[in-house]
């Protein structure tokens, strides 16, 4: 997939949780944290370019919460604040997405450079045959 139409997809789908979140999903509580952590981790982990991971759950982190913010809040405001405060606020996702996604690409590092140093050290234990021409 193109780095455009991952970060494209990336914002997609934080419209599409925040605006869940904010109304629908878990009553706009604290549960959605695990939803947008799991989605986030998930967006970090597909690409296989790190810049279009970090690009990708940064935009999801940004959309994800400007949405929700302003879903969720349905006070007496009027809409330009309840805009303003949803897009000011919202720069905090991107913070809170980039890390996960940074976590994730390293934890997921790790565990395929132990597997693959397993599968070496096996490869190694395994009897090797002689062949005359050795001798």
């Amino acid at each position: 997939m193109s780095r455009t139409l991952t970060v494209v997809v990336g914002g997609v789908v934080g419209i599409g949780l925040g605006a869940l979140s904010g109304q629908i999903l878990f009553g706009g509580s604290a549960w959605n944290l695990i939803v947008w952590a799991i989605v986030a981790i998930a967006i970090g982990l597909l690409p296989t370019d790190r810049l279009t991971a970090l690009l990708a759950s940064g935009v999801y982190g940004y959309l994800l919460c400007a949405v929700f913010l302003y879903t969720a809040n349905t006070g007496g405001a009027p809409v330009a604040q309840r805009i303003l405060f949803a897009l000011a606020l919202a720069v905090v996702g991107p913070v809170c997405s980039i890390a996960l996604t940074l976590l994730a690409r390293v934890v997921s590092r790790q565990l395929r450079g132990r597997r693959r140093g397993r599968r070496d050290e096996r490869a190694d234990a395994l009897p090797t045959t002689r062949t005359p021409s050795d001798e």
